[in-house]
């Protein structure tokens, strides 16, 4: 089985996510969207787009709070806030929800992480990433400078045969645009070394 190529994006729906959605179908590229729920709250018409497209949604939690900052249990409400919302846009999209929603705390689960008890209390794995891009920066690196890091990172997993999982962000807390990373992954959706090559192999996951 070849090594696949996929894309994530944290933190949104946010003011640039309709426009990534964009480059996403123009490619045929679906990706894996780690939603906060405080923003989804606010954009579920972007959200059920996303689903009706192909793409899936997972748990980035309501807030995006720092470990350590808020209690277990309000971490676990806002997990399965968060779960509902995203169950809301799958009905609203007209698609079967997934049997599981994927989770990935803020900043990643480091060893020894605080909220790895509620983890386990609740059942869920965590998903993380082979490489996080810089694209949350401000401010953030060029498209052409995003686009480079993301074609080095895939040739050197794919040189080991390993797949690939890039975490990017579509958002913000603070509501914020990322047309950086909008156009880095258009630039690297279009080439066609790339949009023939390992990232064919990537489309569809999530």
């Amino acid at each position: 089985m070849h090594p696949s190529t996929r894309l994530s994006f944290d933190d949104g729906p946010g003011p640039s996510t309709p426009a990534l959605l964009d480059v996403l179908r123009a490619s045929a590229c679906q990706a894996l969207f780690f939603v906060l729920g405080s923003n989804l709250a606010q954009a579920m018409d972007v959200a059920t787009r996303a689903v009706r497209e192909g793409h899936v949604l997972g748990n980035h939690t309501y807030s995006h709070a720092r470990p350590g900052a808020v209690s277990d249990a309000v971490l676990s409400d806002e997990i399965e806030r968060t779960d509902a919302l995203i169950r809301e846009a799958y009905r609203l999209a007209g698609v079967p929800e997934p049997a599981s929603i994927p989770l990935r705390l803020p900043y990643g689960l480091e060893p020894q992480d605080v909220r790895s008890d509620v983890l386990t209390r609740l059942k869920r794995s965590h998903t993380g990433w082979t490489a996080i891009l810089d694209d949350w920066c401000r401010p953030p690196p060029s498209p052409h400078a995003l686009a480079e890091s993301m074609r080095r990172h895939i040739a050197d997993r794919m040189a080991l045969g390993l797949d690939v999982l890039f975490c990017l962000h579509d958002g913000s807390r603070f509501a914020e645009a990322r047309p950086a990373t909008v156009e880095a992954v258009r630039l690297l959706l279009s080439d066609p070394g790339w949009q023939t090559g390992p990232l064919a192999n990537g489309r569809g996951a999530g």
